[in-house]
């Protein structure tokens, strides 16, 4: 079973399949450094940008890759890159910003929000243009082979959503429900992705009809568990480890074993979320340049020898 076969399974929530890994980023500078690592500190072989991702999924042992549509040029990648990385087993997501998340890009989140308690008319306009610029990625992405969507709307924070879930029912979900069905319509699954606490307006997300939810942060408050419990059947769950777990300012490292806490995390997390199916497991944002290599590759073994244990006791 490659890593298209496997995601696939999981999004629609096949109960004894093992859990599907991914990340929403794979930055390239991370790459470089994890390569430089498992070579002991020999730079990575002269590769392009694909090549190294790849070389990166393949150590880890990733079954997808994120990849972004080109609005944020740190990130985006050509649209050929698709069919060479799927020709490798690995499910594609293509990564579209949505509305919010463009106008804040162009305006500046302040100066958005401003205008959103000024000029809710003039922002909804705004949108409905944005809108336009959405779909036509999300069709280009698709057309180029791209197995899956994931819209970026950063509406969240720590403590809760930017504007209110009335804003958001009113201005954003009706767009969010268009998007869905034009993925429906192609065949692709889309999932939502946002940083933050997104409990008041989980029921939006779900009755708009996505298929999964990226991000789960739980320093934001985003219980996983309870995410499980009363979205599980609905939403593929992906993400949920908080990424400073994986940094030098995390946990110590014990003689380059497992340390306790790392271990706890990923053994909540799985026997959490994994639970007739619909998980993937990463991190909430990516992994990200100054993440330590050797604690992503732990965490990573750890999720299979805990996964497959997980199982065992299932067929037990």
């Amino acid at each position: 079973m490659n890593g298209i076969q496997r995601v696939r399974q999981v999004i629609h929530h096949a109960p004894d399949a093992p859990i599907a890994r991914g990340e929403l980023v794979l930055d390239l500078q991370f790459a470089r450094d994890f390569m430089a690592w498992q070579a002991n500190g020999d730079p990575p072989a002269e590769l392009d940008d694909i090549d190294l991702r790849l070389s990166c999924c393949r150590a880890l042992g990733l079954d997808l890759i994120c990849l972004q549509a080109p609005t944020r040029k740190e990130f985006s990648v050509p649209l050929q890159a698709i069919h060479r990385l799927a020709d490798e087993g690995l499910f594609v997501f293509w990564i579209v910003d949505g509305v919010f998340q463009r106008a804040a890009r162009q305006h500046g989140m302040m100066a958005l929000l401003t205008r959103i308690a000024q000029e809710p008319d003039v922002v909804e306009a705004e949108f409905t243009r944005l809108s336009d610029q959405v779909r036509s990625s999300m069709v280009q992405g698709i057309k180029a082979g791209a197995h899956g969507l994931i819209l970026a709307d950063d509406i969240a924070y720590k403590q809760g959503t930017y504007t209110s879930p009335d804003f958001i029912q009113q201005h954003l979900f009706p767009f969010w429900k268009e998007h869905v069905m034009l993925a429906g319509n192609q065949d692709a699954p889309l999932f939502f992705h946002s940083d933050g606490n997104l409990g008041r307006v989980l029921p939006l997300i779900l009755a708009a009809g996505f298929d999964g939810l990226q991000g789960i942060e739980s320093a934001a408050g985003m219980d996983i568990r309870a995410l499980k419990v009363r979205y599980g059947r609905s939403l593929c769950l992906m993400g949920g480890l908080e990424p400073s777990l994986l940094s030098p300012a995390g946990i110590p490292m014990v003689d380059g074993k497992a340390p306790t806490t790392l271990r706890r995390e990923i053994a909540d997390l799985i026997a959490s979320a994994a639970g007739d199916g619909g998980f993937i497991f990463g991190t909430s944002s990516g992994l990200h340049a100054g993440m330590m290599p050797e604690r992503v590759a732990l965490a990573y073994r750890l999720s299979f020898a805990l996964d497959a244990e997980r199982l065992a006791a299932r067929k037990g």
